[in-house]
């Protein structure tokens, strides 16, 4: 009964972020949505925030089902999901500092990124502290990329701009984890 409750304020929420800001939204305005008591949302939830995280969770779950080598299909799948879902993702973003959006960003992207760097890695002696150095780094660049997509209104598809991160990742780790290995020689 919980789980179907959450989903249902999780839907109703995203209805209505269809057509309106998430700050333009009220609680009272979801709980009449839903047919349910403001004692049941707060059950839940603490706040609107609080049904977006369980949103952004939820997703971020469906990306444990990939296999590490599969990053690439995993990050084509959340930015198509995003561009899908523009209008809400526009009205929740517009709604947040453009921090907590990026904290939320990397935390998604990071462990697609570091599967990816450790691909590479285990080819080379490189250490776990250089490993998640590249893995940060990597994914700072990949949240800058999205976010810059995202405040432009995700005019288009961003695949292209991933095409391009890939070939950066595709060139450099390589090369990057060689020099690291021979650091750790000397």
């Amino acid at each position: 009964m919980p789980k179907s409750t959450k989903n249902q304020i999780m839907a109703a929420l995203g209805e209505l972020l269809q057509t309106k800001r998430l700050d333009d939204i009220t609680v009272t305005e979801l709980v009449e949505r839903c047919s349910i008591s403001r004692q049941a949302f707060y059950y839940h939830f603490s706040d609107l925030y609080g049904v977006v995280d369980y949103g952004i969770q939820q997703s971020m779950e469906e990306l444990k089902a990939f296999n590490p080598a599969e990053w690439r299909t995993a990050m084509e799948r959340m930015l198509t999901l995003l561009r899908e879902n523009r209008t809400i993702v526009l009205n929740v973003y517009r709604a947040y500092e453009r921090s907590y959006v990026e904290h939320d960003l990397r935390q998604w992207a990071t462990p697609l990124v570091e599967a990816r760097v450790r691909l590479t890695a285990g080819r080379y002696r490189v250490t776990e502290d250089q490993i998640g150095f590249m893995a940060e780094l990597l994914t700072q660049g990949l949240a800058s990329i999205v976010l810059s997509w995202v405040e432009r209104g995700m005019p288009s598809s961003v695949i292209e701009r991933l095409d391009d991160f890939d070939i950066l990742v595709e060139g450099c780790l390589d090369y990057t984890m060689e020099r690291l290995a021979q650091k750790n020689k000397g």
